[in-house]
């Protein structure tokens, strides 16, 4: 039986392999900067608060920033029932 011969550091798909690896170590990265800097919400005065009956109108910001939202579309290719994609929302060739 051939073997296939072994796959160095400068192969196309060694090279995806890092990259996708460098992208996933920073996200990691970034998310644990975000959870460093926020705190919990409510906080525990707010929930301390919250069980004297006391409603809290002004509440103390998490610090983890505006929330973003980003949807891409396609043009031309249907999405989900539910507006996210699956295999069976795209046309049979």
């Amino acid at each position: 039986m051939a073997q296939t011969p072994a796959k160095t550091k400068d192969h196309p798909d060694v090279k995806a392999m890092q990259a996708q690896r460098d992208e996933r170590k920073k996200a990691n990265e970034e998310a644990m900067k975000r959870m460093e800097s926020s705190q919990p919400t409510p906080t525990q005065e707010e929930n301390d608060l919250a069980k004297l009956g006391i409603a809290v109108e002004e509440k103390q910001p998490d610090g983890s920033g505006p929330t973003v939202i980003t949807k891409n579309v396609v043009a031309n290719e249907p999405m989900g029932a539910h507006g996210y994609e699956t295999r069976s929302s795209k046309a049979k060739e």
